[in-house]
Parts: C-alpha cells; structure tokens; sequence
C-alpha cells in the first residue's frame, strides 16, 4: 500500500509541474509583450504560487512515504519509480529554464518603467535658456547674432 501512495504521490507531483510549465509560459507570454496587464499577469501570478505550494506540499509528503520505505530518489532500486522520477527532474529543469526567461522579461520591464521614470522627472526640471542679462546660459550651436534697436 505504501508503494502505491509514493507512486500517487509522484504521480501529483509530476502532473502538478507540467501544470506549473503551462503557467510559466503563459506568464513569459504576458511579459514579452510590449504592454502588460497587470490584472492578468497577476492572475497567472497567484496561479503559479499555489502550484508551488502544491508541488511543495506532495514533495514533503513524498519525504514522509520513503522513510518507512527506506527509499530515496532517484530510486536506482526501483524502475518504475525512477522513471518517474526522471520525468519530473526533467519538468523541474524546464520550469527552471523557463523561470530564468521571466525573470530577464521582468528586469527588462523594470529597466524600462526606470527610464520612463527619469524621463518624467526630468521633463519637470525647468531649463532656462537665458540667464539673468539675457544671455543665453548655455552655448547653442550655429551663429549668434546681437541684434540692438
């Protein structure tokens, strides 16, 4: 019985992640365009941190199964659960693989909101092209003329 429920166990696990890799690329989707709903993006956002805790969920309770077994992955004694095993490092590499992509999205998105930023701030800035004689504070290119009436 307890080798089934480990089996059930990764089972979840598995299936949980391909779920989280759907939702990673949805999320890469979201960001790679050039305006981003905020709405959406947070919706795929809590979707992602409850898979998580799912998929943390089941790995502990994975943990709980294989010490009375007194198994380990990656369960080089036992085909079946190796197998399966491998498919779920490999859906961990992908959804790491992915993850990374986010993150470059997310600071190339941060990068740009920054410059926006400094641009706004800066279109606030008073730049006075006279100084107090009348005279131009900073050299202009081209020729200056002096004209008196």
């Amino acid at each position: 019985m307890k080798m089934e429920n480990l089996r059930s166990v990764l089972l979840k696990i598995q299936d949980s992640l391909g779920e989280l890799e759907a939702i990673l690329v949805e999320e890469a989707n979201q960001l790679r365009r050039t305006q981003i709903n905020p709405v959406s993006l947070q919706i795929v956002s809590d979707s992602k941190s409850q898979l998580l805790a799912t998929i943390s969920h089941y790995d502990d309770l994975r943990k709980q199964i294989e010490k009375p077994l007194h198994l380990s992955a990656p369960y080089h004694q036992n085909a079946r659960f190796a197998l399966l095993w491998k498919n779920i490092t490999r859906k961990v590499t992908t959804s790491n693989e992915l993850n990374k992509k986010i993150y470059d999205l997310l600071e190339m998105h941060i990068q740009k909101t920054e410059s926006i930023k400094k641009l706004v701030n800066d279109a606030g800035t008073p730049t006075s092209l006279y100084g107090q004689e009348g005279q131009s504070a900073t050299p202009v290119s081209g020729k200056v003329y002096n004209i008196s009436v």
